[in-house]
C-alpha cells in the first residue's frame, strides 16, 4: 500500500475500543488539560482544529464542543463513514484521504491532534512534514507517542515486540495468537526526536503523572502520591521505556531551524 498512512494492525478488540465513545471521551479530556495549559481554559471558539488519525471520530467529537470548528481524518474509510454518521455537529467535519499530501491549504489549522498516530504511518517523517505545512505560525500540535523500547508493545500489550526486526515480530505474533502482520513502525525517542526538530518541543509527560488529577488522568496513573513522584522522576530520567510521552509542538521559523 502506497502513501505515508499505513492500516490499523490491531485485533478485533482493539478496533472495539477505537469506537468506545466513553473511552474516547477520557482521552479528550486529557487533551483537553494539557492545552489548557497552553491556550487558556476552554472553551476556544477562535480555534479550528485537525484530529489526524481520528479513527470513529470521538475524540474530534469531544474537541468540537469546546472548538469553534474541527476536522477528523483518517485512512480507514468505514471509521470515517461511522464517524459521519454518529457525530453530526455543524462544526465538526470528517474527511476520508489516503494520499501523502493531505487536501488543506497552508497553515489551515490552529491545532492539530497527533494521538498515538505516528507509528501507522509508512512514512513518518513525510506526515510530520505534512503537520508542519498545515499548521499556522501560531498553532501548535499535541503529540502523544509510544517509544520502540518500551516494555510492553501497546498495541499488542506483548513484551518487548516492538524491539524485533518484523520478520521475527510476525512470527511472535503468530505463536501469541494473532493472525495479523506486525504494520506498526514505533521509533525509538531519539528518532522521534529528530523528526520533530522543525519545532519547538514541550513535554508534559512528568507533570501528568506528577499531577493525574489536574490533567484527568487518574484512570491511567497510580494514586499513591509517592509512586506519582517516583514515576513522574523516571520520566524525566528513563524516558526511552515510557509507555507514552505527551509533547505540545509549535512551529520554528524558517530562520530559527
Amino acid at each position: 500500500m502506497k502513501g505515508w498512512p499505513a492500516g490499523y494492525a490491531s485485533p478485533p478488540d482493539q478496533l472495539a475500543r477505537l469506537a468506545d465513545v466513553r473511552r474516547a471521551v477520557r482521552k479528550g479530556r486529557k487533551i483537553r488539560r494539557v492545552l489548557e495549559e497552553e491556550l487558556g481554559p476552554a472553551p476556544w471558539p477562535d480555534v479550528r482544529g485537525l484530529d489526524l488519525g481520528c479513527g470513529p471520530g470521538a475524540i474530534a467529537a469531544y474537541l468540537a464542543k469546546i472548538a469553534g470548528a474541527f476536522v477528523g481524518l483518517d485512512v480507514d474509510e468505514a471509521a470515517i463513514e461511522a464517524a459521519r454518521a454518529r457525530f453530526r455537529y455543524p462544526n465538526l467535519d470528517f474527511v476520508y484521504e489516503k494520499s501523502p499530501r493531505l487536501p488543506f491549504d497552508d497553515a489551515a489549522f490552529d491545532l492539530i491532534i497527533v494521538n498515538h498516530v505516528y507509528e501507522h504511518a509508512r512514512d513518518a517523517g513525510t506526515m510530520f512534514a505534512e503537520v508542519r505545512r498545515l499548521l499556522k505560525p501560531t498553532g501548535l500540535v499535541y503529540l502523544a507517542a509510544a517509544g520502540k523500547y518500551q516494555i510492553f508493545e501497546p498495541h499488542y500489550r506483548l513484551p518487548f515486540l516492538s524491539w524485533l526486526p518484523h520478520a521475527w515480530a510476525n512470527l511472535y505474533l503468530k505463536l501469541a495468537g494473532h493472525n495479523e502482520r506486525y504494520d506498526v513502525a514505533l521509533l525509538s525517542y531519539r528518532r522521534l526526536f529528530k523528526l520533530i526538530s522543525p519545532f519547538h518541543v514541550r513535554e508534559y509527560t512528568a507533570a501528568v503523572v506528577r499531577d493525574p488529577r489536574k490533567f484527568a488522568a487518574a484512570d491511567v496513573v497510580p494514586r499513591w502520591p509517592p509512586l506519582q513522584r517516583l514515576l513522574a522522576a523516571a520520566a524525566r530520567l528513563a524516558p526511552a521505556v515510557a509507555p507514552t510521552r505527551i509533547f505540545v509542538l509549535s512551529r520554528r521559523g524558517d530562520d530559527d531551524r
